[in-house]
């Protein structure tokens, strides 16, 4: 009997010893935004949704410097560019594979480029738009493996963007043995793990990332449409971090320890859209007249609270190029013999949250009640973002509100993809404003083959002049763009142009 306590510990010892060590909880940062993604393929998305997630698995022969829009070398380790302007030769990374396990090379890189130029290429798929493609990379005409890690880009005509334009989701590279709009396969920090529509996309971290591992285990991205309640789930602790913030809560962040707030220069600009196909507004005396009766200092006080600036241009003021001689608002006397009489205008709006606009309902109330200020009927058309993105695309809509979150950094990304009759093609359009300017057109295209600096901004200076006379927008406001996060979470790089990228983030 004696023996019996010494056999129960034996006994304990033992099976102690058998059970399996507790498994920490892998460490999760949770961001919440008010829209989910559209599609999840680099080459065919021109939505900011989708390219916050994409940016973080997939990357491009370069990458902006971080706080910049400077290229430096990411998948490509250099580049040289002929002195024609025509050629571009990038040397590739040793050793990187994509998510798949396919190794980066020079065929695999080819890849991502010949399916969006190639019509006849099987991942050329069909329902898809590429419209980056034909909005930023039309001038590339032929795609080269010069060696099995050097790529080579010959162009039809110098094109002063297209480094910088390399840098954005549409130049992305992919892995060639795996084409799902849904499931993206890329090189990048995090790989992709499950998207559950309209509730969450979730990624996992690259334990092999070829630039270190991310400090997180998982990544979500979840859909929470409605900003107060996002603001909530925040300071409760349910997300670690958010954007589309409303500027009305920006007190209540400032004030509470255990938030932090970020932002970042905006490199963007909220607008009104014109659908000068339609009539009325073929007509540059309406545009005119409702681009007159608009008080964009109001919208600015009340809908983004002071953290925005005046539009006066397509562009921002930081951008090279930019005509700070142009005025903030038109003068015109509305004339009611322009507008319809039977029907009011139909003033489209997204109901969603954008890093451009954080209360888009709002906006159009006060645009609604200006513009019947000056007798010109209004009627408000909320749409998902979805939708919205869809029914101006095929310029289903007479005036929308609209915005675009700068790619690149360079004027023509603003000037020329929201306004040149080469991006107002039906159903893929990026110029929504349907506005077809042969004298614009031609700054455009001798702005993109200027390789001089000054020329060009000169170029770009004359080219927002004809905007302002003809009219096809309403510039509104460059939005100061804003994130929270708690204030255990660190190392969330906000870049200038919006991508928010979470390899060195980390939750305490």
């Amino acid at each position: 009997m004696k023996l019996l306590p010494w056999l129960a510990l034996a006994l304990g010892i033992l099976l102690a010893g058998c059970q399996r060590p507790t498994k920490p909880e892998p460490a999760t940062l949770i961001f919440a935004r008010g829209a989910d993604s559209q599609k999840l393929d680099p080459a065919d998305v021109d939505d900011g949704e989708s390219m916050k997630v994409l940016v973080n698995v997939c990357e491009g022969l370069v990458r902006f410097k971080h706080g910049t829009t400077k290229p430096e070398p990411c998948l490509a380790t250099s580049w040289t560019i002929s002195p024609d302007g025509l050629t571009y030769t990038f040397k590739l990374c040793e050793g990187i594979h994509f998510h798949d396990g396919t190794p980066l090379d020079a065929q695999a890189a080819a890849f991502s480029f010949l399916r969006q130029m190639d019509k006849s290429n099987p991942a050329h798929l069909p329902d898809a738009t590429f419209a980056y493609w034909s909005a930023m990379f039309n001038m590339i005409t032929a795609v080269e493996v010069v060696d099995p890690m050097t790529l080579r880009l010959r162009l039809r005509e110098p094109h002063a963007p297209l480094l910088a334009s390399l840098c954005i989701p549409a130049a992305h590279l992919i892995s060639p043995k795996f084409i799902n709009q849904r499931h993206p396969v890329g090189t990048g920090p995090f790989r992709f793990v499950e998207w559950v529509p309209n509730e969450r996309v979730v990624l996992d971290a690259n334990p092999d990332y070829w630039d270190g591992r991310p400090k997180i285990d998982r990544l979500i991205f979840k859909v929470v449409p409605d900003s107060s309640t996002r603001l909530i789930q925040l300071q409760t602790g349910q997300i670690q971090a958010m954007d589309g913030i409303d500027p009305n809560s920006l007190p209540i962040i400032k004030g509470d320890k255990n938030l932090t707030l970020l932002t970042a220069p905006g490199l963007n600009v909220c607008y009104l859209a014109f659908n000068c196909q339609k009539p009325p507004f073929n007509n540059k005396q309406v545009r005119q007249c409702i681009g007159s009766a608009i008080n964009k200092k109001d919208i600015i006080d009340d809908v983004y609270r002071g953290a925005a600036t005046i539009a006066k241009n397509p562009m921002p003021p930081l951008i090279a190029g930019y005509n700070n001689s142009i005025p903030e608002t038109q003068i015109y006397q509305s004339n009611e013999s322009f507008f319809p009489r039977s029907r009011p205008l139909k003033l489209e709006v997204m109901t969603n949250p954008r890093p451009y606009l954080p209360n888009p309902l709002r906006a159009a109330e006060m645009i609604k009640a200006d513009l019947e200020k000056a007798g010109i009927k209004v009627e408000i058309v909320p749409n998902e973002w979805g939708a919205h993105l869809s029914r101006t695309s095929h310029g289903d809509h007479e005036m929308a509100l609209m915005g675009w979150v700068g790619d690149n950094g360079d004027a023509d990304n603003f000037l020329y993809v929201l306004l040149d009759k080469d991006t107002a093609t039906l159903g893929s359009a990026l110029n929504v404003c349907f506005w077809m300017n042969d004298a614009y057109h031609d700054l455009m295209v001798a702005a993109r083959r200027e390789l001089v600096p000054e020329k060009r901004a000169a170029l770009y200076r004359k080219a927002q002049e004809i905007v302002f006379e003809e009219a096809p927008m309403v510039p509104l406001a460059h939005a100061q763009q804003l994130m929270a996060c708690r204030a255990n979470v660190d190392g969330i790089l906000f870049e200038v142009n919006g991508d928010i990228l979470f390899q060195k983030a980390t939750v305490k």
